[in-house]
């Protein structure tokens, strides 16, 4: 019995050397990151309204947009750097003694205003919504552009990458590559959201006028992997 299952051992290990040795191929993952500070920022401002009535709220709604709207006009801020969202007006629920009742209605409606990365801007937004006491958010993201330019930009670092450590190993191992077999793309590692870096900041501000937020955008980074199958002579 013992040499039955040594005998069927050495051709089980025997026939996993031969298709190796039939394979024949390299294959090699190529990676590479690049960093880079983004162009363009966003102020999200969330609006919200509550009133007794819903003819009231939708009013007050309508007030406070276009009090936004033309202070920041004022400012200079382009009309088509502004964009709203995620408009509603809701019944204002509350709970008193255990019990869910209406007080009300809520509105609200997200403000975005957004541009490329300049202090003139930046500076113009935080005096609106510092004259009209509004809390906001920022993120920083890279431009279509931008995106572009350093997907191209890092795939060609990944694919040079493989082909560095293929040539290396090969050397080492004393064998002479031949052509490509097989080439696959899409094995990212990043993290979600590669191309924003978002910080929620608030706009309160102490008595003293201190304002000790960073609007500076952090660096980001981008990683791509490639994996390439070479064919060995």
């Amino acid at each position: 019995m013992v040499k039955i299952i040594y005998f069927v051992l050495l051709i089980m290990l025997g026939t996993s050397a031969v298709a190796q040795i039939d394979q024949s191929t390299l294959t090699v993952v190529g990676k590479a990151t690049i960093k880079a500070i983004p162009e363009e920022i966003e102020f999200r401002v969330p609006l919200q309204i509550i009133d007794s009535t819903y003819l009231g709220c939708s009013n007050r709604m309508t007030r406070s947009l276009d009090k936004l709207q033309k202070d920041l006009d004022k400012k200079g801020v382009a009309e088509e750097s502004i964009r709203t969202s995620s408009y509603s007006i809701t019944e204002n629920m509350v709970y008193e003694e255990g019990k869910r009742i209406q007080r009300g209605y809520k509105g609200s409606v997200n403000v975005m205003v957004s541009d490329h990365y300049n202090h003139e801007f930046i500076q113009n937004v935080l005096e609106s919504l510092g004259n009209l006491k509004l809390l906001y958010s920022i993120s920083f993201s890279m431009s279509e552009e931008q995106k572009e330019v350093l997907t191209k930009t890092v795939i060609v670092d990944a694919v040079e990458d493989a082909k560095q450590k293929a040539l290396i190993i090969s050397k080492a191992s004393e064998v002479q590559l031949g052509t490509i077999v097989k080439i696959t793309y899409g094995m990212d590692s990043f993290r979600s959201g590669p191309f924003i870096s978002e910080r929620a900041l608030s706009s309160q501000v102490s008595e003293a006028g201190s304002n000790e937020l960073n609007l500076s955008p952090p660096l980001t980074s981008l990683s791509k992997s490639v994996v390439i199958e070479w064919k060995i002579n």
